[in-house]
């Protein structure tokens, strides 16, 4: 008899603590674009989008009512290999599964988070992006719908310049027993 208590207060302890857990899913956004788009060179007033479709990619979030936060990291190594300064932004766009170009302020598609940049000529630069997903941002809203679309775009005046994407991950916090309805 004291071992079946033993055991069902046991059994009892671990769902509560299991009804706590918090689930982490990791997306490498940098597998969707192919190696050799990863990296090049930009001409005087050009820009580079990651993934090159203008749709950005899908991505889908099964559970996605459970979503607590997140994380949405990009890294692009920067060389100015001209003659003059540098110039330009790297942003992260993202919108709805049914918009078709992230990048016209249409169809629902926002910018999520950007960063200016300036170089001057010779020098390497490492750009970082990290955007937090908190609860009630248009970023946040996008991914609980359950499935958006993610891009990003490098857009530079000057000479030229080499780039290098060296991170893109999305990190998404999921408390699953959420899913599970109140009676």
């Amino acid at each position: 008899m004291k071992r079946l208590f033993l055991l069902a207060s046991l059994l009892l302890a671990l769902a509560a603590c299991s009804g706590h857990t918090v689930h982490r899913l990791e997306v490498d956004f940098l597998s969707f674009v192919p190696q050799a788009d990863r990296s090049g060179e930009l001409m005087a007033n050009a820009d580079v989008k990651f993934p090159d479709d203008p749709a950005g990619q899908p991505i889908p979030v099964p559970g996605a009512e459970a979503l607590l936060g997140g994380k949405i990291a990009l890294k692009v190594q920067l060389e100015n290999t001209g003659t003059t300064p540098a110039s330009g932004v790297l942003e992260v766009r993202m919108g709805p599964k049914t918009d078709t170009d992230l990048y016209d302020n249409t169809g629902g598609d926002i910018q999520a988070a950007s960063l200016t940049l300036n170089l001057d000529p010779g020098k390497t630069e490492e750009a970082s992006l990290l955007l937090d997903l908190s609860p009630n941002t248009p970023a946040f809203n996008l991914v609980k719908s359950g499935e958006f679309r993610i891009g990003a775009r490098l857009s530079l005046s000057g000479d030229k310049v080499a780039y290098t994407l060296t991170q893109g991950e999305i990190t998404l916090r999921l408390k699953l027993f959420n899913l599970i309805p109140n009676p």
